[in-house]
């Protein structure tokens, strides 16, 4: 019996009982039909947004994973196991799903007795040595193979040719610009810098070129394939099969097939960068080795962080904040390291590092639930895991062309990223209250598929305050540059606050921010299997002697197939009095029926569509990413005083 298969079912212990059940027998139907008729292809096939998937698969910790894990293949709106894979594991997933009893976990009053046949949890039951030694060399000779394969980044030629697609000059213009804004907003003083100083500002520059470079990387460089174009008819292909390459720089050939010509086309997954720097296309692990290659080619300290749970980034190491810094290139994301725990709902067991210097297990930087991943690290002892990883760094930093002094500096910042990796429960609240959204890259289906998506509802409770600004107060929203902006009576900028959870006081419905590379549009909309979204902001004049006079509104959207954007604003008084004010027109309105409010909620509904897409036809602040200086919303309120 395959040991990984039965870790694999053994997580669905991890769920609610009614949620482990329902998804058991769901398991088991599909192993059931298809042993029943394997020459069926629909009885291989199962489609991401089907009922079963969506209610029953989904919601339940390693069923997906189950299937994954015994042979089925992803290709955007499907799983399916192709007709070259054994049936060998989904026999064996068939008994160990028929040996799992239901309703297993009972009130310890009941005193219930299990029957003699239970499935056994892994800490009570003997494992197979043999199977778990396979399963060691598997997860060794992968860290050793990444170990070696790193060293493509040092490559002065490969170097060269990631630098000169690098628009280099314009980032850094646009990271000064940035500088400049920073040093005005702090107030300082080239003129009055003294060495250090100016050194510190050198470091915080590089920095900001490495937020400009990841823009650029995600939005202008790379491009995301879920399956390839056809080369007639130019409709996207589905997932066939795998077959292996005789190019050595690639690890997989996918054989992708035009429903409409019936023409194969070969999506080569390289795993050697060279070739990508003119591809520029695939998915995570094409993303994050050309990006930790650039990276390097521009004298960062970076490294490939590697996730055992399937996923790929870039850490890279900055010296203004003396730690390691996580750069998740599909995303655009910079240092949320928690973001795949909380957002993606990652289970995590290994995330490992690779660099020139070192291989290091991070996994702790990328969690706050150590219990939980100790206990699924089950593969080898974690005495053997450090054994491995001291002997390859050995190995690297004591090779006849490693200096001296290298080896100190690099031995020297490992011990204090140990000393930053170590979390204390309810001594760390930095990142209470951050917001963590689900996956963004890749196709909705395969995202859902992987339980990388958060359907959850978020509560920022931020209040704007109208009245420490005068008697006017402007605040513009622009939705490519994902930035609010409280604008003077010149025109020019007063404040800006970053990303748009963080000027909302709830979002319900699961709001997210969707980037349509393909299409070059962005917009808000709500999750999946939601009715509806809601969105509210709320303004208030903190200051007494002052209450409003006038609202007025300027706001994009677009719906289809019956959706609809409905906007309403609660103007509240003094006296506690409430009055709703419908919004028949976000692009042009304005109303005085808010004089002497102190107080205005400003609310957003999407709902409506149609079929299985209905969450994307009612699409909040839709624009081209191409018009960036748009205002998606503009929001302008006159006070007065409140004595007039």
């Amino acid at each position: 019996m395959d040991g990984s298969l039965e870790r694999c079912v053994e997580s669905l212990e991890e769920n609610e009982n009614d949620v482990r059940d329902e998804a058991r027998r769901a398991l088991l139907n599909i192993c059931h039909n298809l042993l029943r008729s394997p020459n069926d292809d629909k009885s291989r096939e199962l489609r991401l947004d089907n009922d079963i998937v969506v209610e029953k698969l989904l919601p339940a910790i390693g069923a997906l994973e189950c299937l994954f894990h015994i042979g089925y293949i992803e290709d955007g709106e499907r799983i399916f196991l192709p007709r070259n894979v054994s049936l060998s594991r989904l026999q064996s997933l068939s008994k160990l799903l028929s040996a799992m009893p239901e309703n297993r976990s009972v009130k310890a009053e009941n005193r219930f007795v299990q029957p003699e046949n239970r499935f056994v949890r892994p800490e009570s039951r003997p494992r197979n040595i043999e199977e778990s030694s396979t399963e060691q060399e598997k997860l060794f000779n992968g860290i050793s193979e990444y170990f070696h394969s790193i060293m493509h980044y040092e490559d002065p030629n490969l170097q060269r040719k990631a630098r000169s697609i690098i628009p280099i000059t314009q980032l850094e213009i646009a990271a000064m610009t940035k500088m400049r804004e920073l040093q005005k907003s702090f107030k300082l003083n080239d003129a009055t810098k003294d060495a250090s100083s100016q050194f510190e500002t050198e470091l915080i520059a590089k920095d900001l070129f490495l937020v400009e470079l990841l823009h650029w990387f995600k939005h202008k460089c790379f491009k995301w394939v879920n399956s390839p174009l056809c080369l007639i008819c130019s409709a996207e292909c589905v997932f066939e099969s795998v077959v292996p390459s005789s190019d050595p720089r690639c690890s997989r050939l996918e054989l992708h097939r035009c429903e409409k010509c019936n023409i194969v086309v070969e999506f080569p997954r390289y795993s050697h960068p060279e070739p990508l720097l003119t591809l520029r296309r695939g998915r995570c692990g094409e993303w994050a080795n050309v990006f930790t290659l650039m990276c390097r080619s521009l004298g960062y300290d970076a490294r490939f962080v590697w996730d055992k749970t399937d996923h790929v980034w870039t850490e890279v190491y900055s010296p203004s904040n003396n730690r390691w810094i996580h750069l998740d290139p599909c995303e655009n994301v910079i240092d949320k390291p928690l973001m795949y725990e909380k957002g993606w709902q990652k289970k995590f067991t290994y995330i490992i590092a690779f660099s020139k210097d070192e291989v290091q297990d991070v996994t702790w930087r990328y969690t706050r639930d150590q219990e939980a991943v100790m206990k699924r690290r089950k593969i080898c002892t974690e005495d053997s895991l450090m054994q491995l990883l001291q002997s390859l760094n050995e190995k690297r930093q004591n090779s006849v062309d490693y200096s001296r002094a290298r080896r100190e500096y690099v031995i020297k910042r490992n011990l204090l990223e140990l000393a930053d990796m170590l979390y204390i429960p309810n001594s760390q609240n930095q990142d209470s209250d951050e917001t963590y959204e689900g996956r963004t890259s890749g196709s909705l289906a395969w995202r859902l598929a992987r339980g990388e998506i958060t359907q959850v509802n978020k509560e920022k409770n931020y209040i704007w305050d109208i009245s420490k600004y005068g008697q006017t107060f402007e605040l513009r929203y622009n939705i490519v540059k994902d930035v609010y902006y409280i604008m003077k009576n010149d025109g020019t900028i007063f404040e800006q606050r970053s990303e748009w959870l963080e000027g909302l006081h709830t979002a319900e419905g699961g709001i997210f921010r969707k980037v349509e590379d393909d299409w070059k549009m962005v917009y808000l909309a709500r999750s999946p299997q939601t009715e509806r979204g809601r969105i509210k902001w709320i303004f208030e004049t903190k200051n007494s002697e002052l209450c409003l006079e006038t609202f007025s509104l300027k706001a994009t959207s677009e719906v289809f197939h019956g959706a609809t954007v409905s906007w309403e604003i609660e103007a509240i008084f003094n006296d506690n009095k409430a009055i709703v004010i419908p919004v028949h027109n976000c692009n042009n309105f304005h109303t005085d029926k808010v004089q002497k409010a102190v107080r205005l909620h400003i609310i957003v509904t999407l709902s409506g569509g149609q079929g299985q897409l209905a969450w994307q036809h009612a699409q909040l602040f839709r624009q081209s990413l191409e018009n960036a200086e748009k205002s998606s919303m503009i929001i302008n309120i006159q006070l007065k005083n409140c004595s007039t």
